[in-house]
């Protein structure tokens, strides 16, 4: 996820979705959930990058 720091697009939850995860058809069968954090993106010095964050079942 990408957030313009210029337009303060971070605070209204406008990013753009710039990011990919990409995985075999085996891997996407695992897939539980995905998301990106926020969290990360929030500390002093921070990119204008978040991580995608993907679950994966046993």
């Amino acid at each position: 996820m990408f957030w313009d720091y210029t337009q303060l697009r971070f605070p209204r939850r406008e990013g753009m979705r710039i990011d990919f995860v990409l995985g075999s058809p085996a891997l996407a069968a695992r897939v539980s959930g995905a998301r990106i954090d926020r969290e990360e993106r929030k500390g002093k010095g921070a990119s204008d990058h978040a991580p995608v964050v993907v679950d994966l079942t046993g």
